[in-house]
């Protein structure tokens, strides 16, 4: 019965064995399948670390509190991520998810990352926000560090684990006083481009047991069992039971047991086990993988990291020590899969240990430019955005992603965008305007670019084709007029005058030294009320001839009425006239039109008395306007002016809505992009007034340095929305105080490409500033649809150059003055038109040849006269057509014949004539004359031309057609030729030898 019972216990025991060895290789599979697939279900997260502006300040704090308080914030993310501990069967049999946190050094970079079950991936965001608000996680794919030279060869690694037994503890930054993971970060900063290495630190919520056997060691310490390494005390545990089986126990009469005298050092490890066991604990896996194209760099970059571990080492305590993988592939299996056995669990690590291993450095602790950083934090939007009205961009905080819109309303509160070149501030303003033309809006834009009306152009849409205008002003076949002095009601005539002098302003003299002034003002005022009392109209071309043409001041005081004006013209002007400094005080005063009258382009555009389009028309039909400033094709004057003209004009255009009622106007958008090359000092009243009459403006510009100190004011006192982007110094320290105190002057110096810090109003009121991420490029542009609605923009609204030409010159022509009496002085110049030649005077009785004949004859002489004789070379000019055509000169006109100036210079040189005086000899005649052609050619600048008998003879040029100039030359034929078909042919020169 015996040996029964004992086989019975036998095949018991041995079923009893194979059952646990079956039940632990089977759970041994299912956790490494499971472990395989909660790998797989894992999210990196790449930590973007908080800017420079969220580090703590320290003042005149000692650096290892600021040092201590700056890593305790960790304690808090692990603090909630050991909240995460179930005590389910599923959980223990399969154990707790884990968790990964990663130190990346790849491409000279360092980047911190989080890997984290897609179960828990709200529940870590909460964590890592909660201690770091401004930290931003971003969802990435998995970085790869390995060398695609080195492969596997070049790949070394291994796994650091703890020293002594887990209830010891490494030295934490409260024993330290310092950021030990600096040290770390420098050994990963020190990276080649062709090198990698991560340190990948798992954990997960480990049970209460591991505090009971913290507490069972620290207790055995006391006693004087000092066994460190569980192995140990397995060994005197079995020790102990031999002992108890040989020797039989003592009577508890005994001698009691005495308590061991702990020296310093002791007590010292006693405490700081009891220290580890009040916080979390986590079991912990540690792996070190470096990568290059050689083995040998591979294994010194993992020696100088693992070298950096022994800073956490805590004498008499604890460290880390590093045990080389066996199986290389295995291993790197593992740190990618991110793999955690189940079984490890000799590796315990608090949450203070945690949090000094790591952590989210800030600058100040470890001012490395390697490791990755936001440039500008993150800051939470408005709740109360609308649903509707314009998209301005994106809100994205914490991984949540808002649109941030403006409502219709707080939109006609103007919006401002500022930033330096090349960080997103034209893309954002083409956008906006892309969405006014796709809504159906009104809009104009004025460009100096050129670049963004470019691609709204390509961009229109087929419903909106007609609604176009586009305004080229490089596009001189076909100029469109824009008169500055065009008004609908007489009211805006005082107003169309003082803005008009503050572009003068502005062009000339900026900074208010004089260079206009009072006189000037008073000078401009009253002629450009002169002209335009006009009912054809006038132009700000017609000024200078005001002042050099006698006759149509008389044409146009007809029509003034004021009488300040006419006491001008008739008592101050001929009073002025008198004076010596008049001379000067006009030239002065018309050299500020020089450079309008002489440019072919300005001239044909302010020029004409009727503008093509009226901007009224275009605000209250919601039409598109499109201007085109290109500095490059313009020229920066010429930009500037129309730029000023239009921003005027449209503040005209909308005052005069004041005639309807507030709820029948229109919504209209002006867009102007670098703004400070068209404001005035009347620009801050645009800001206050235009909201009234539906005139929203979006302005841009780089540098508020740019604005006058008034104007600058205004923008920040009257626009309701504010948009920065990244901006300077200056400018940061300006814009600071209006985002303070949510953004300082360090973020809006760092804020990246394309985002932006807002303020903007809600329902009227301004909200907390907050970061905005602007839309991409929206769109596609089509160059064909720009081209062709060029060609029908220019073709409705443009007019030929040639009869745009013949209009101004034929009404700036200058009437030919009366023929000054014998005793005046023979080479006065009479007033005349810069534009325009005088009438063309007979050969009989009206040139000095023909009064020179006249005189001769009455004292007897013959006449036909002698040619003239060229003196020297220097005084006949070369032959017509005496050089080849590729270096003929000018044409060369003759001083003895009326001569029209070019109208580019804008000189008032007129009909010229000369009258000898009482001659009676031939040789004292021909010598006389030969004075006066040569003071006349030293007076006009020119060669005579050559006689016939000059001597010169060269090839014969071929013959060449005249180019459509405004310069009026002679032909190689000896013709006048003329800048447009309004100007008449001047007579051929005559046969007479002397001519």
């Amino acid at each position: 019965m015996s040996g029964f019972l004992l086989t019975l216990v036998i095949l018991l025991g041995i079923l009893i064995g194979a059952g646990l060895v079956i039940f632990y290789h089977s759970r041994k599979l299912l956790r490494e399948q499971k472990n395989y697939e909660r790998s797989l279900k894992m999210v990196p997260l790449l930590i973007h670390l908080p800017p420079t502006s969220d580090d703590i300040e320290k003042g005149s704090r000692d650096v290892r509190d600021v040092t201590d308080e700056t890593i305790s914030k960790a304690q808090i993310v692990y603090n909630i991520i050991a909240s995460t501990y179930k005590k389910s069967f599923k959980d223990k049999f399969y154990g707790q998810r884990h968790f990964s946190f990663e130190i990346v050094g790849v491409k000279g970079f360092v980047y911190l990352y989080a890997a984290v079950p897609i179960s828990m991936l709200d529940v870590v965001r909460q964590a890592i926000v909660s201690a770091y608000p401004s930290v931003r996680l971003e969802e990435v794919s998995e970085h790869n560090i390995f060398s695609p030279v080195g492969k596997m060869s070049g790949t070394m690694g291994g796994e650091l684990t703890l020293k002594e037994n887990y209830a010891y503890p490494i030295a934490t930054y409260q024993d330290l006083k310092r950021d030990a993971l600096q040290s770390v970060l420098n050994a990963l900063s020190t990276l080649d481009k062709e090198d990698g290495a991560g340190i990948q630190i798992m954990m997960r919520p480990a049970d209460s047991s591991w505090r009971k056997n913290a507490a069972a060691v620290a207790s055995k310490k006391r006693k004087g069992n000092d066994s460190k390494k569980s192995g140990a005390a397995i060994l005197q545990f079995s020790r102990d039971v031999l002992t108890a089986a040989v020797k039989p126990p003592e009577e508890k009469g005994g001698k009691p047991e005495e308590k061991k005298e702990l020296s310093g050092m002791e007590q010292a490890v006693l405490d700081a086990i009891d220290d580890k066991t009040r916080y979390p604990g986590f079991e912990v896996l540690i792996r070190v993988v470096a990568s290059s194209n050689i083995s040998q760099r591979s294994q010194s970059i993992l020696n100088n990291i693992v070298a950096s571990f022994a800073l956490f080492d805590a004498p008499g305590k604890n460290g880390f020590k590093f045990t080389p993988a066996k199986d290389i592939e295995s291993f790197t299996t593992a740190y990618i899969m991110r793999f955690f056995p189940q079984e490890n669990k000799q590796n315990i690590l608090n949450a203070v240990e945690l949090a000094t291993l790591f952590h989210f450095p800030d600058q100040a602790s470890i001012p490395t430019t390697q490791l990755e950083r936001q440039a500008s934090k993150q800051v939470d939007g408005p709740r109360n955005i609308s649903e509707d009205g314009m998209m301005l961009g994106y809100n994205i905080f914490r991984g949540s992603k808002k649109r941030i819109n403006l409502d219709p309303e707080d939109r006609r509160r103007h919006i401002y965008a500022v930033g330096q070149t090349g960080t997103g501030k034209s893309t954002f303003l083409e956008n906006l305007a892309l969405q006014d033309m796709l809504n159906g809006n009104g809009f104009a834009f004025i460009d100096p670019h050129g670049d963004v009306v470019e691609n709204l152009m390509a961009m229109v849409p087929r419903e909106r084709t007609e609604d176009v205008i586009y305004f080229n002003p490089s596009d001189m076949e076909y100029p469109l007029g824009l008169n500055m002095f065009e008004f609908d009601h007489p009211d805006q005539i005082d107003f169309l005058i003082q803005e008009t002098i503050g572009m003068l302003y502005k062009l000339y003299d900026p900074q208010r030294q004089g260079i206009i002034g009072p006189r000037y003002e008073h000078l401009f005022r009253s002629a450009a009320q002169t002209v335009m009392a006009d009912p054809a109209g006038g132009s700000f071309i017609d000024i200078p001839k005001l002042f050099n043409d006698d006759a149509y001041v008389k044409s146009k005081l007809k029509h003034v009425t004021d009488p300040t004006v006419l006491d001008f013209w008739l008592k101050e002007m001929p009073a002025s006239q008198r004076s010596n400094e008049f001379g000067e005080v006009k030239s002065w005063f018309v050299s500020k039109f020089g450079a309008f009258l002489s440019n072919q382009m300005m001239r044909n555009i302010i020029g004409q008395t009727k503008s093509s389009f009226n901007l009224r028309d275009i605000m209250d039909n919601k039409k598109i306007l499109l201007v085109n400033l290109s500095k490059g094709r313009t020229g920066e004057l010429n930009s500037k002016l129309l730029g000023m003209i239009f921003v005027m004009k449209f503040q005209a255009a909308a005052m005069s809505r004041a005639s309807i009622p507030e709820d029948e106007r229109v919504d209209f958008s002006l867009y102007v992009d670098e703004f400070q090359n068209f404001s005035t000092d009347s620009f801050a009243t645009i800001l206050s007034e235009a909201r009234k009459y539906r005139l929203s403006l979006i302005v841009a510009n780089q540098f508020t340095t740019q604005l006058t100190e008034e104007i600058r004011d205004a923008v920040i006192g009257n626009i309701g929305t504010i948009v920065s982007f990244r901006v300077g110094t200056n400018d940061a320290e300006f814009l600071a105080k209006y985002f303070a105190p949510v953004f300082d002057i360090h973020d809006l110096q760092r804020i990246p490409n394309f985002n932006s810090v807002t303020r903007m109003l809600i329902g009227g009121v301004p909200s907390q500033p907050f970061s905005m991420a602007t839309l991409p490029p929206l769109g596609k542009p089509n160059p064909q649809l720009a081209v062709a609605l060029k060609q029908l923009s220019a073709a409705k609204f443009g007019r030929p150059r040639a009869r745009v030409e013949s209009e101004i010159f034929t009404r700036l022509r200058t009437v030919e003055p009366a023929r000054p009496p014998a005793d005046t002085n023979p080479f006065a110049k009479a007033p005349g038109s810069p534009f325009s030649p005088p009438a063309a005077s007979k050969t009989s009785g009206g040139s000095f040849l023909d009064e020179w004949l006249a005189k001769r004859q009455s004292a007897g002489g013959p006449v036909t006269p002698t040619p003239f004789a060229s003196p020297s070379s220097n005084f006949a000019g070369p032959a017509r057509n005496s050089l080849p055509s590729s270096v003929q000169p000018n044409p060369i006109p003759n001083p003895l014949t009326p001569l029209q100036p070019s109208v580019n210079t804008g000189s008032t040189i007129g009909y010229m004539d000369a009258k000898s005086n009482n001659i009676s000899s031939n040789e004292v005649e021909q010598e006389e004359a030969l004075k006066i052609a040569e003071k006349l050619k030293q007076e006009l600048g020119q060669h005579a031309p050559a006689t016939a008998n000059s001597g010169v003879s060269l090839p014969a040029a071929e013959p060449k057609e005249p180019e459509n100039s405004d310069t009026i030359s002679i032909d190689q034929d000896g013709n006048f030729t003329k800048p447009s078909e309004s100007l008449e042919v001047l007579p051929e020169p005559t046969d007479n030898p002397a001519t």
